[in-house]
């Protein structure tokens, strides 16, 4: 099984976004879906039908929305999200997979780098700014193929496993 462990703000919406709609999404009503990065989800939906990947939330919008909601407002195959747990984001993936051997490979896509270092050469951070590039969709393609991203990190703040 090939995973996305997708972020929402800073991904599927960005500042940019905000400022264009005046306004921040908090829920899925069609006013808020407008403030909503389209492109953005369009690059998602491709890169999931084009690898078979399925979606599992890893953003703080998990606790206020149930995985089958996010899937059906977004057309994206959300099947699950990952833990709510003390520590960092990393460690709540980490502890998704450990409870999910099948995964073969993932990619994580996030604006935070709040990730393990073992997770370093699965990760594709985005901007808060801007949301999910073009550079991004390529560099998470090539993730779920095996590849190295190749993807221009910034400087990151990495824990160690």
């Amino acid at each position: 099984m090939k995973v996305i462990f997708l972020d929402i703000d800073g991904v599927l919406n960005s500042r940019r976004t905000c400022i264009a709609h005046n306004g921040y999404p908090h829920g899925f009503t069609p006013d808020q879906m407008k403030m909503f990065d389209h492109a953005a989800i369009g690059l998602v939906r491709d890169v999931c039908r084009g690898s078979g990947a399925v979606i599992v939330l890893s953003s703080s919008w998990r606790t206020l929305h149930a995985a089958e909601e996010v899937a059906e407002a977004l057309d994206l195959p959300v099947i699950d999200r990952t833990p709510s747990l003390a520590g960092n984001r990393g460690q709540e993936i980490a502890a998704w997979l450990a409870e999910h051997p099948s995964v073969q490979v993932y990619a994580i896509v996030d604006d935070n780098s709040d990730m393990l270092e073992s997770q370093r050469a699965h990760f594709v951070q985005t901007s808060e700014e801007e949301g999910l590039s073009y550079s991004d969709y390529v560099a998470i393609k090539r993730i779920l193929n095996g590849e190295d991203a190749g993807h221009s990190r910034k400087a990151l703040f990495w824990e160690e496993a």
